[in-house]
């Protein structure tokens, strides 16, 4: 009997541990910032943003639902106590992303408390741009880009946490007037310029990770930005004014 009652509570944990990874997809492609933030744990938010949850609001702002994320798959759901784990595959606009969510039980809530990235494999047939991001700028390798068929090998080779927000830009507008554009938009609008977001991931420093994209990107002009804020600088500046932004071209 003991065993059956284990089991039934287990499979319920399960169902909310799953619900709470859906909700907080749906807070964050809503740009609904509490509750997103009140699904997250201060640690996961310490770790996924590089700042504590007090400050943490105004970078988030900046960038929360675009590019928006789509779940594919939670699997594997693991729950033991008050910790658990479950694999989420998802796209966040155009990247396919695999992480495995920690979610950690407050009283009868569970809340995520941290995401690992899982090894994405980039297809033999795509070829791989090296990013190296540092304080303050990308470095774009010279690996030479047919088509669309493309992925991107990123680096943290800073000592800041660093996040590389891929954007497919209208041909026209300079990459500095776009950064100023962006900064000065934060969630209520795509700005002036930006066609879509693609794609947007985070590194600490010394970590890499594979950006792979679900579907070849379109022919066009693409911008790399970072708009972490400078935690040496008392006015917490967004790296991409500082000069972290770089540019690459998919032709037609």
């Amino acid at each position: 009997m003991l065993a059956v009652v284990a089991g039934c509570r287990g499979g319920g944990d399960e169902a909310k541990v799953k619900d709470t990874v859906r909700r907080a997809v749906e807070a964050y492609n809503a740009k609904d910032l509490n509750t997103y933030l009140g699904l997250l744990t201060d640690s996961a938010i310490e770790d996924e943003y590089g700042l504590p949850r007090e400050t943490a609001a105004p970078s988030i702002t900046e960038f929360i639902g675009e590019p928006p994320v789509e779940v594919r798959e939670l699997s594997n759901t693991r729950v033991s106590g008050g910790s658990a784990t479950v694999d989420f595959e998802h796209t966040e606009g155009k990247r396919l992303v695999v992480e495995r969510v920690t979610l950690a039980k407050e009283g009868e809530e569970w809340k995520i408390d941290g995401f690992e990235a899982l090894p994405l494999e980039i297809p033999s047939t795509v070829t791989s741009v090296a990013v190296e991001a540092s304080e303050f700028a990308f470095t774009v390798g010279d690996a030479g880009i047919d088509d669309g068929e493309i992925a991107l090998t990123v680096r943290n080779v800073g000592r800041q946490d660093h996040q590389v927000i891929v954007a497919r830009l209208d041909p026209e507008p300079s990459l500095e007037s776009l950064v100023l554009a962006i900064a000065a938009a934060l969630s209520t609008a795509t700005p002036e310029g930006v066609s879509e977001i693609v794609a947007f991931s985070t590194y600490q420093p010394g970590e890499s990770g594979n950006i792979v994209f679900a579907e070849p990107l379109q022919a066009g002009r693409y911008g790399l930005f970072c708009f972490f804020p400078d935690i040496t600088d008392a006015e917490m500046t967004p790296h991409a004014l500082k000069g972290m932004y770089a540019e690459l071209t998919v032709p037609g």
